[in-house]
């Protein structure tokens, strides 16, 4: 069923459901969870796109574990001690990163042809199911009540700092940490074996769904900016240099954040994405962002890259 509401400038649509989704992780865990609802919110700023998710409690022990799907403990209500059911169904509703919102209206705006760029097996639908493209703002658990009480139900759950940016934002200028910390925190967290080649860059070797490289995380103290490189792990010959630039060209056109650079004297590609703190700070949660946005493109274009080399 759809639903069409205006309100003022703003327009919002939904459609009701009941999909599995397989969601993978930066690692290649699969996460699987029955999509039940999808919204769809356009104003003239910016869209907004939100699933409804129900998962089992195993899954959502990995999500608390890996951290995916922004949910990092620092950044909920956890601390309320919301006691679940661990033989019940959780629900989550996830709204899209910004920065993919472009790939998810790739066949229009009708909320139809919104849930099928999710849903479709196709390669510009898979970083649709990578499960870093999406922030967990709430979770929640529907509770049976005691018969004391007349039965029935009651949800309860938790928000997360994603559903409230402006507590987060102010909860995460508590205490400010260096874009090192930061980065060797995150990398920590997640499991990434890296080392630091000097005091402004961190290296390790990643490996995606379509392939592996070597990705740099560069940081300026000074200038309060953090740049994530992905390095395409071959090298462009020299006599395809000039094509695969008019490729690369039109394709950053198209891309919402970060853009494709080649070095022309050695043919080195890499896909960059930058954040520059200056005047705020660097979080986890912006760093999560930073990162896996650069990995998932990268992975994404991985093949397509290869066979733009092979074909020129």
């Amino acid at each position: 069923m759809v639903d069409l509401r205006a309100n003022g400038d703003e327009a919002k649509s939904s459609l009701d459901f009941d999909i599995e989704i397989v969601f993978l992780t930066l690692v290649g865990d699969a996460l699987k969870a029955n999509a039940k609802r999808i919204t769809l919110t356009e104003s003239e700023e910016k869209s907004h796109c939100v699933l409804y998710l129900e998962v089992e409690w195993g899954v959502y022990q990995q999500l608390l574990a890996g951290e995916w799907m922004g949910l990092f403990a620092q950044g909920s209500n956890r601390d309320l001690e919301v006691k679940f059911d661990e033989h019940q169904p959780v629900e989550l509703q996830v709204m899209l990163k910004q920065s993919l919102m472009k790939t998810a209206l790739r066949k229009g705006s009708e909320i139809e042809n919104v849930l099928q760029s999710f849903v479709e097996d196709s390669e510009e639908s898979r970083p649709l199911r990578q499960s870093e493209s999406w922030l967990i703002t709430e979770v929640k658990q529907q509770m049976s009540l005691p018969d004391g009480l007349d039965g029935g139900t009651l949800r309860v759950g938790y928000r997360t700092q994603w559903a409230e940016p402006a507590v987060s934002k102010g909860a995460s200028t508590i205490v400010k940490s260096t874009l090192n910390e930061v980065v060797d925190d995150y990398l920590k967290r997640m499991e990434l074996p890296f080392e630091w080649v000097d005091e402004t860059i961190a290296r390790l070797s990643f490996s995606g769904e379509n392939g592996e490289w070597i990705v740099l995380v560069r940081t300026d103290e000074e200038k309060q900016i953090c740049i994530v490189f992905s390095i395409y792990p071959a090298l462009v010959p020299e006599e395809q240099r000039t094509e695969v630039a008019k490729f690369l060209f039109e394709e950053n056109y198209d891309l919402v954040i970060g853009n494709f650079e080649m070095d022309a004297t050695d043919g080195e590609l890499r896909y960059r994405t930058s954040i520059d703190v200056e005047n705020d700070r660097l979080t986890m949660e912006l760093f999560n962002q930073l990162f896996t946005t650069n990995v998932v493109i990268m992975d994404h274009y991985y093949h397509v890259i290869d066979d733009s080399i092979q074909n020129v």
